[in-house]
């Protein structure tokens, strides 16, 4: 397999480590790539002479290593970008001055990835994910994968991919691939907006009290905050209607994944075993279920509705919580229209583009660029 796929993975965290592992382990050239300013687990990589993975993927592999992203973009033409939403806009910034037009970009929980960087990469196609394949950890040089998922919502832009490039695809994320019609859907379709965001905010005293010692789904998710949840998610399905999609609710997504019957979020979060084998609350209110759920999630889900005329009052709250909570304008320096270049485009320019990859109106991120249409 190693003579067919090599496979640069830019990001040494928890996502990428993972990647790498279970890359190494089925036979494929693999690149990781760590920035200069977050190198601790390449150094630690290293080190140890090598990546060692453990519970769902066992043994020692040896990925080349790099701190320089240009090793990354020459390795190989597949490029998975295993960084949290918040790490976006660096990486874009040192991938913009490549010609990447003979290059695939996957990015693992997309969150609108592609709105916010395409005017600035010439990347021939961008696959984004509603989430990372693996649940897993990086310690000290050893990344341990508790879980692997048996599927993986993704979806392509522009969204008319080829049956080969969908190949190319499985075979490298390595498991089956549900396709979704496009970026919009895919990222509409990622729930943690509503199931991290909502209840940490609501949490706040106990989070700041506990440190986070309890139980998020069983403790944390009550019924009264339950209630929250799935009003907001509601304004979600109100959002996905308008633009033509139809998704199923957080309940209904969860049960089907993990099984059982019930009618409301709260009772699911209480007798979950899975959510609940651990406790699982962020420690603090700057965790990734607020800093990066909020701003790359509710904020760009809350500006689509404005795009199509649906009122998300829930949503709008919790943002605006969120960010006197940390002291972060989030709908100022999350991903709003402005930011993601669209602040001008109806909805039917916006399902153009996204579908087709026509050239948008001129925006604040290529104010000073060449803009590319076609990727």
């Amino acid at each position: 397999m190693s003579d067919t796929y090599s496979v640069s993975i830019i990001g040494a965290g928890n996502c990428g480590c993972a990647f790498a592992a279970d890359l190494c382990q089925r036979g494929m050239d693999v690149m990781l790539y760590g920035h200069p300013n977050h190198r601790r687990n390449i150094d630690a990589i290293r080190q140890r002479g090598g990546l060692t993975a453990s519970m769902k993927i066992e043994g020692t592999f040896h990925p080349l290593t790099t701190t320089d992203i240009a090793d990354a973009v020459n390795f190989s033409r597949f490029l998975i970008i295993g960084v949290p939403s918040y790490g976006h806009e660096t990486i874009v910034s040192e991938l913009e001055r490549f010609d990447l037009s003979d290059h695939t970009i996957a990015v693992m929980s997309g969150n609108f990835f592609t709105l916010a960087a395409f005017g600035r990469l010439n990347a021939r196609l961008i696959l984004e994910a509603n989430g990372s394949t693996y649940a897993s950890r990086m310690s000290d040089g050893e990344i341990k994968v508790t879980g692997i998922k048996a599927n993986l919502p993704i979806a392509a832009y522009p969204s008319n991919i080829s049956a080969q490039d969908r190949k190319v695809a499985a075979d490298i994320l390595g498991v089956p691939l549900h396709w979704y019609k496009n970026i919009l859907e895919i990222g509409l379709f990622c729930t943690n907006g509503v199931l991290h965001a909502i209840p940490s905010v609501l949490n706040t005293g106990w989070i700041e009290s506990t440190n986070g010692n309890f139980y998020f789904y069983r403790e944390g998710i009550s019924p009264s905050v339950g209630n929250v949840v799935e009003a907001a998610d509601k304004e979600r399905l109100k959002i996905c209607k308008a633009f033509g999609f139809e998704l199923p609710t957080v309940l209904s997504e969860l049960t089907g994944f993990y099984g059982g019957n019930y009618e409301r979020l709260s009772d699911f979060a209480f007798h979950t075993e899975v959510h609940n084998a651990t406790k699982a609350a962020p420690a603090t209110m700057h965790d990734r279920f607020i800093a990066e759920d909020v701003p790359f999630v509710l904020v760009p889900w809350c500006e689509l509705a404005s795009v199509v005329g649906v009122r998300v009052p829930m949503m709008r709250a919790i943002v605006e919580l969120a960010s006197v909570i940390n002291n972060i304008d989030y709908f100022e320096t999350g991903r709003n229209l402005r930011r993601m270049g669209i602040a001008d485009m109806s909805k039917l320019d916006l399902i153009q583009l996204v579908n087709h990859g026509r050239v948008r109106p001129r925006g604040v991120l290529d104010d000073h660029r060449e803009v590319v249409g076609h990727l």
